[in-house]
């Protein structure tokens, strides 16, 4: 077990994400997660914040290899892959405005667009594997919703549900019990039926986490891409307000399908940071 580690506290639109530079053996991951998530630290802002989540950055064996960060449950998260992107972006001199990056629970590369003055980095989302929906009878609710299967998460869209934990333990008592899906991570996307606005929740199976999250990139795409179906052929451009930030997701659809997804929005490192868990 690893005592001294050098950290950074990133900020992607209010979902604050503690990235580990120190390398970590996998098998750790969950023992420093959760002593992370349990501290205090200053983000780059000065104000005092707690992390929702954790990444791993792998060292690279050589230059050849590209820049590699995994979640703590292996999961995929676009906020933490816009974090690390702007990361990478970051090492060189001068800053880098675009770079490709791999990331847990995605199996091809992502690129992102960094601009560092102006604190955004957009990166391109993987995009939705299938899409399944489900009625307001089979999820006990006034509504039914789209459950958005993705590469390393999957994410139910509901509109016009409030958003509270009882709900949430009942649907992801219902994905993973009654419909016996096998997800490493799994989140409800609650959006208002009147606006773009949302709350996002999320689990995370392999670390045991339940967190209302600041922002989610990745369910942001889902409910941009589940919302785009309902549309005509084109580019959608959408913006979603959430607790702690905002977020701009890009859709594009061609002949009913999803053909390409971006997802944009503010982003700050903090200097590093070394703990001792």
């Amino acid at each position: 077990m690893i005592e001294n580690l050098d950290v950074m506290v990133a900020n992607p639109a209010g979902n604050i994400t503690i990235m580990v530079l120190t390398p970590v053996d996998r098998k750790d991951y969950a023992q420093v997660t959760s002593a992370l998530l349990g501290m205090t630290f200053t983000d780059a802002s000065g104000e005092q914040v707690q992390g929702e989540q954790v990444c791993f950055i792998l060292p690279r064996n050589n230059p050849s290899e590209l820049p590699a960060m995994e979640m703590s449950g292996l999961e995929f998260c676009g906020n933490a892959s816009r974090s690390f992107a702007r990361y990478i972006a970051g090492l060189e001199n001068p800053p880098l405005e675009e770079v490709t990056v791999s990331v847990s629970g995605c199996a091809y590369p992502l690129t992102a667009s960094v601009d560092i003055p102006g604190e955004r980095s957009r990166i391109r989302m993987p995009l939705p594997d299938s899409f399944t929906e489900y009625t307001a009878d089979e999820l006990q609710l006034h509504e039914g919703g789209t459950l958005v299967n993705m590469d390393g998460i999957s994410h139910l869209v509901l509109r016009g549900i409030r958003a509270d934990r009882e709900t949430f333990d009942k649907l992801k008592d219902f994905i993973y019990n009654e419909e016996g899906l096998d997800l490493p991570a799994f989140g409800v996307m609650f959006t208002e039926t009147d606006s773009e606005a949302m709350t996002p929740v999320v689990y995370v199976r392999d670390v045991d986490t339940t967190y209302f999250e600041g922002s989610c990139a990745s369910g942001t795409t889902a409910a941009a891409c589940a919302l785009a179906l309902r549309r005509e052929d084109g580019l959608h451009h959408m913006v979603f307000r959430q607790p702690e930030g905002v977020l701009e997701a890009f859709v594009t659809t061609k002949k009913g399908q999803i053909v390409s997804a971006e997802l944009d929005g503010s982003i700050t490192l903090s200097p590093v940071i070394n703990v001792s868990v």
